[in-house]
């Protein structure tokens, strides 16, 4: 796994041990801000996200296995067979954290097999979001995703068609687009076996207080330049056997550790970035011409 040293402000040069305490231990990433005026505009075209230097996204290539399923999957994820590149980045006026995604993979299975997961815990408070020893049913839906999330995003009519899926919780209006919303595209047939090529790029807010029963009352998270968050990715790639009985898939993850889950202690760190004002951003005035530029591009 590649380490990710930044130099972006002396803050972050400062920080300490205490505040660098995930998994893997002494990792830090960076997470990219764009200016206002440039926020991706969702059309499942990635063209204006290579301003973003490549050492800070996350491949294939820092991705460890997490998870097997071991009694019906027939072997390990072969590299040579997938490409990806992710990321998430953010934006301080709107508070919104965006999330780009490409990915070939030379054999779509389809079915919930091949998908994505984020995990943030945006206030770094750690610690477990899924239940606890001697709690009720009323107090472990409080408690499942209440101070971290976790989103299975789906780019190929996944799960009953649904994109965004927040399986820990009860709560049916997280996907409102106040809270999120995608576009995405798809070179290939899904499900077909074959060869398959997805775009897609989101946003997402996240909460200190996720109240599954109350949209008013939950908390939305102040994103900071130079604070520490957690943050997970879960890839998830099914090229094992499949039949009826068996969805097939393994995990991969930049931690081998599978309490990624429930317990954000083992989320990896990551450091909001300030606006890299040496970039030349393309700003909403030129938002027309550059989608049509977009338009014509061949990705």
């Amino acid at each position: 796994m590649r380490k990710i040293l930044i130099a972006a402000t002396a803050s972050v040069i400062a920080l300490s041990s205490a505040a660098i305490a995930h998994d893997p231990p002494g990792y830090l990433n960076a997470i990219f801000q764009w200016p206002e005026s440039a926020v991706p505009t969702l059309d499942g075209n990635l063209a204006e996200w290579d301003v973003i230097p490549a050492e800070l996204w996350i491949t294939e290539q820092d991705l460890v296995q997490s998870s097997e399923r071991v009694d019906v999957y027939t072997g390990p994820l072969d590299v040579s067979s997938i490409a990806v590149r992710m990321i998430m980045t953010w934006n301080d006026e709107t508070n919104r954290t965006y999330w780009g995604y490409e990915r070939f993979d030379d054999q779509s299975s389809g079915g919930g097999a091949d998908d994505l997961e984020g995990v943030v815990d945006a206030d770094h408070s750690g610690g477990n979001f899924w239940n606890l020893d001697g709690q009720t049913d009323e107090e472990i839906a409080r408690t499942r995703g209440r101070h971290a999330q976790t989103s299975h995003w789906y780019f190929d009519a996944g799960f009953s068609e649904v994109w965004t899926w927040f399986w820990m919780t009860q709560a049916d209006w997280y996907d409102d687009p106040q809270y999120t919303a995608q576009a995405h595209r798809v070179i290939g047939e899904v499900g077909s076996g074959g060869e398959l090529t997805q775009f897609a790029e989101w946003y997402q807010v996240y909460w200190d207080d996720f109240n599954w029963q109350d949209p008013a009352g939950s908390v939305v998270h102040d994103f900071e330049v130079d604070e520490i968050i957690g943050l997970a990715f879960h890839l998830y790639d099914g090229d094992g056997e499949r039949s009826e009985t068996c969805n097939c898939w393994s995990r991969w993850a930049l931690s081998p550790n599978v309490q990624s889950f429930g317990d954000a202690d083992f989320l990896s760190d990551f450091v909001l970035l300030e606006v890299d004002d040496s970039i030349e951003f393309v700003t909403a005035v030129e938002d027309d011409s550059w989608g049509r530029i977009k338009a014509s591009l061949a990705r």
